[in-house]
């Protein structure tokens, strides 16, 4: 897949791009470093090293990426503001770690109840425009985002079934950034436990469960201390790969000129690895029988939209920029019959 991905992408790349009388001829190689948020293994550090990957060989060597494991380089709620400085070049990040320094990464990753797809987090990036006013706030910082699918199956991992609102009350759920609001607006209590400890959290009954991506059963083994898995999504959830521009300007124009189209249709592919690497994930842990869906009927889920509305309303009223966010999410929700209302 990946060879054909390779090929499909050289192809369009250099068809599509009109290389200046100033394009560098030499065959210098420039190496940069990546660092990742998830472990070595885990699905969000395989795009990192499939990105790398295929952006050496479309620039046949000349742009090589050494990829670090989370906190090699520098703590991973920092990546952001380590490449500002110029630490290093490129990160392959979840927006929810850096909302404080871009609330925008709230929008990027996925609002509770909004996208349950790929491609209505597609339409809303590249039809709606709402890429633009994530990245105007990613180019402050003097970054470049692109989107990147991770799990579609985004919800509450339980030691409990959950098929309505009552379910929530007295339990201690694992979440962080804006599901952090998410959780305790359906009456549960939230903590906030590092991903590498939900397995022994879960197993010892400290917390109750968990809002994290159905890869989870099987990369790192949750389905032997998860029962149940809520459908149906809270959202599509997305990563971040992220480069600095400064870094981008170093590069000979043609490279410069890869990196920058090339991207986004290679995270395009990388996309689809990733949610079909999340269903099969749920489907063995089912396949095993260690954990089991649990439904919310929609007559809950219109409760819990009703809910999340003044979450949604309190991160429009952060800014301009995010009201036009939110304005044009909302907007697509109405567009699909599940109001956030």
């Amino acid at each position: 897949m990946r060879k054909k991905l390779v090929i499909w992408m050289c192809a369009f790349v250099f068809a599509s791009i009109s290389f200046s009388a100033a394009v560098s001829a030499d065959d210098k190689v420039t190496k940069w470093k990546m660092q990742v948020t998830h472990p070595f293994g885990n699905a969000g550090a395989n795009i990192a090293f499939s990105w790398a990957e295929v952006i050496e060989k479309m620039t046949n060597g000349r742009l090589k990426i050494e990829i670090f494991p989370p906190n090699a380089m520098c703590p991973t709620s920092q990546i952001l503001q380590y490449m500002e400085r110029g630490a290093f070049d490129a990160a392959v990040t979840y927006g929810g770690f850096y909302t404080g320094m871009i609330p925008e990464t709230d929008l990027e990753i996925g609002l509770p109840l909004g996208h349950q797809t790929w491609d209505e987090v597609w339409d809303a990036m590249w039809n709606r425009g709402l890429y633009e006013i994530i990245q105007e706030a990613y180019a402050e910082h003097n970054l470049k985002w692109y989107p990147c699918a991770a799990d579609n199956f985004y919800h509450f991992n339980t030691n409990f079934p959950v098929t309505s609102l009552n379910d929530f009350k007295g339990k201690k759920i694992r979440a962080v950034g804006v599901y952090g609001k998410y959780v305790q607006s359906l009456g549960a209590a939230v903590t906030t436990v590092h991903p590498a400890e939900m397995y022994m959290a879960m197993k010892l009954g400290t917390i109750d469960g968990a809002i994290y991506g159905a890869t989870g059963l099987q990369d790192v083994k949750l389905h032997e201390v998860v029962k149940y898995y809520t459908l149906p999504t809270a959202a599509q959830i997305s990563l971040g790969v992220v480069i600095s521009q400064e870094s981008l300007k170093k590069l000979p124009a043609d490279i410069r000129n890869v990196v920058e189209v090339g991207t986004r249709y290679i995270v395009s592919d990388l996309s689809n690895q990733y949610i079909t690497h999340c269903k099969n994930s749920m489907n063995k842990s089912l396949a095993m029988k260690t954990t089991q869906i649990s439904w919310l009927p929609e007559e809950e889920l219109v409760k819990m939209r009703r809910l999340v509305n003044p979450i949604w309303d309190e991160l429009a009223a952060k800014s301009p920029r995010m009201k036009k966010g939110v304005d044009i999410l909302k907007q697509q929700m109405v567009d699909l019959g599940r109001p956030i209302e």
